[in-house]
């Protein structure tokens, strides 16, 4: 979705929630309209990656390779988060994150709600007739989903604003997607090394940050093909995992899962990181997955030689 029109439906969005704040009904409607619009939009999910399946299938060993690349990103990431953690002191290990929504061993839960969403996106596409399957606008479907999430989000923001705790957000925040995009690209050149690629390479797999839709596109026009499938499903993973591991994540820092996002931190992962680090962490991940979105085009054009 275009950066100007999601910013303008998320304040949209909270000028309703603000004049609304005092509203009960307003609001639990808003929340359950979150709840199954963030359903909705994991059942596209699962319609697409149903779609894709015979991308997906074209080479078991590309898919293995691709897959494994976004595996070693999340667990990279943990065991980053999981050590800064542990160097902060026990006092850091037993707190909880700020504003989050699922405690106390309910992680799992959350993980298998999202997981039984896009299954079940992928069987009903998988057991449409194909002439009907084939003519799904899920592009655009995707889109509008999205739109009713920023507009919800921006509601529950404009509504529980008095509640926001940005004093408390530490100002290297602004420095989230700087950190993010070296640690993709270090990720990016630990699995070139495990896998004996050259280095440009496993940057290059890397530097989509997410954005399957851009990356694997600039990637082809170089005549790339199986470097951009490799891309597509990097990428296509990343935002996956992403949201599947989002609730585990945000127990371990509530920003871990705007990392895991990258340029998905604006879109599609904004409802996850609300719903599961706190609504206060909704703007850093806004902010956040404009500059990851930002730094694409420039970082694969370079890799490329362009």
């Amino acid at each position: 979705m275009n950066v100007l029109a999601l910013l303008m439906l998320l304040f949209a969005g909270a000028l309703a929630g603000f004049a609304s704040r005092l509203n009960e009904k307003a609001i639990a409607f808003n929340q359950t309209a979150t709840r199954y619009a963030i359903g909705s939009l994991l059942f596209v999910m699962g319609t697409k990656l149903a779609r894709s399946r015979g991308l997906f299938a074209r080479d078991l060993g590309i898919l293995g390779s691709a897959v494994g690349s976004s595996l070693l990103l999340v667990v990279c990431f943990f065991l980053i988060f999981l050590v800064a953690r542990w160097l902060r002191g026990p006092g850091a290990l037993a707190a909880e994150p700020a504003g989050i929504e699922v405690h106390g061993g309910h992680e799992l839960a959350g993980v298998l709600w999202n997981v039984g969403w896009i299954v079940l996106g992928g069987v009903t596409f998988l057991a449409l007739p194909l002439r009907a399957a084939g003519a799904l606008p899920l592009d655009a479907i995707a889109d509008w989903v999205l739109r009713v999430l920023a507009l919800v989000i921006g509601f529950d923001l404009g509504a529980e604003c008095h509640r926001l705790k940005l004093k408390e957000l530490p100002l290297p925040l602004l420095l989230i997607p700087l950190v993010n995009i070296i640690l993709t690209l270090g990720c990016g050149l630990l699995f070139s090394v495990l896998r004996g690629l050259p280095v440009r390479q496993g940057l290059l797999l890397f530097s989509g940050m997410g954005w399957y839709s851009l990356s694997s596109v600039l990637i082809a026009q170089k005549g790339l093909v199986v470097m951009s499938l490799l891309a597509f499903i990097h990428n296509v993973f990343r935002e996956l995992f992403a949201i599947l591991l989002a609730p585990l994540a945000a127990r371990v820092s509530p920003y871990l899962p705007i990392y895991l996002g990258g340029a998905t931190s604006m879109d599609v992962m904004l409802p996850f990181v609300q719903r599961y680090s706190g609504r206060t962490y909704t703007l850093v991940s806004f902010y956040s997955g404009i500059v990851c979105s930002l730094a694409v085009i420039p970082l694969v054009h370079l890799l490329l030689g362009a």
